[in-house]
């Protein structure tokens, strides 16, 4: 056998093998990239393709969609399926005296922003490539009496529930809280439906801690609320709250003294600390209804407070000594004299009966 056309044989086989090797590879690459890619977006592979739409009205009316009737006369919510798509949705509403066409907007899925945690934010092009970004509000409600295009994709609350214009509210944590411990009531009272006053009253406890040990105050807090949405049994409300804080307790407070030029003494005293502060804050919350008697609360704000903090009782030879760990010394923090303007965090949950 001639060696030479043998080993010329096998470099063209080999050649030939390596070329469908190396596009073999090359396209489960891709398919596998075009895999990872697809996977991350977060709508295409979530969201479904069709939406189910509640619709309901202020009234008894009949609806047409897509060329069919339906025929509603105890005004119960119609269910409608619709292929979510970027278009509107053409609903005709209609009663023996009046009528009004309504196009539903299509909206972006909620899973659709869980693309930002996508790698490059890369399930964001996905989605707006397959289309699958788009679905239909889930409940739509249509007051006939407003004019044009008009409908909110939410069903409103009851008005019954607002016929009782009073709340009794008291905030469960404030028992157990380290820092400021108390006794927490609110009052609210609501002014037609969109607004309602509440005055908010805290009696501090003691704790066996540097914050609130042999506690004495109170706390005081007038808030302006304006409910600008209202969803079955959640009304959504922005507030503005003043806030005047005075509370008197003991601390363990590490002081040292300069009796003679050049030395220093380091001593520990038990030191009664005043507190007064006063805050302005905006907040944003919700209420919403167990029942028509219970309602449950939660709220946010960041806002601005002037603190001065004292130790009347201290001699003026005192200096107080900074916190061993810095800036992370909570004790040293919260007790330290001084008068500044710093920013007040609000978070907050609250129960109340209705009345």
């Amino acid at each position: 056998m001639d060696l030479r056309r043998f080993f010329k044989r096998k470099f063209y086989i080999g050649r030939a093998l390596g070329s469908i090797n190396s596009k073999y590879n090359m396209r489960h690459t891709f398919l596998l990239i075009g895999l990872i890619w697809l996977v991350s977006s977060c709508a295409s592979v979530i969201n479904g393709r069709y939406s189910q739409i509640n619709i309901k009205s202020d009234e008894a009316v009949n609806y047409i969609y897509n060329g069919d009737t339906v025929i509603n006369k105890l005004n119960e919510p119609i269910a409608f399926v619709a292929k979510n798509s970027r278009e509107p949705l053409a609903v005709s509403v209609f009663t023996e005296e009046k009528s009004k066409q309504v196009y539903i907007l299509p909206r972006k899925a909620s899973v659709y922003w869980l693309n930002a945690l996508s790698p490059y934010f890369s399930g964001f092009l996905v989605d707006e490539i397959t289309g699958k970004k788009w679905e239909y509000p889930r409940k739509v409600f249509i007051n006939m009496d407003l004019p044009g295009n008009s409908y909110t994709p939410y069903f409103p609350m009851d008005s019954t529930l607002l016929y009782r214009k009073n709340k009794i509210g008291f905030n469960p944590f404030s028992l157990a809280m380290g820092y400021h411990p108390g006794i927490e009531v609110a009052y609210e009272r609501l002014h037609g439906n969109k607004w309602a006053t509440q005055f908010s009253y805290s009696h501090f406890l003691s704790r066996d801690n540097d914050f609130a040990r042999n506690s004495k105050g109170y706390k005081i807090i007038l808030e302006e609320k304006y409910f600008f949405r209202n969803k079955e049994k959640m009304r959504w409300y922005i507030g503005l709250a003043a806030e005047y804080l005075y509370k008197k307790h003991d601390a363990d407070i590490r002081y040292y003294t300069i009796p003679k030029p050049g030395e220093r003494f380091y001593f520990k005293e038990r030191t009664r600390i005043r507190k007064e502060f006063t805050s302005i804050t905006p907040h944003i919350g919700f209420q919403h209804y167990l029942t028509r008697a219970f309602v449950i609360e939660t709220y946010f704000g960041v806002g601005l407070r002037y603190r001065k903090t004292t130790h009347p009782l201290i001699p003026e030879n005192y200096i107080q000594q900074p916190g061993f760990r810095e800036w992370f010394d909570l004790s040293y923090d919260s007790n330290k004299m001084e008068s500044t303007l710093s920013t007040n965090l609000d978070f907050n949950l609250r129960l109340n009966w209705v009345f």
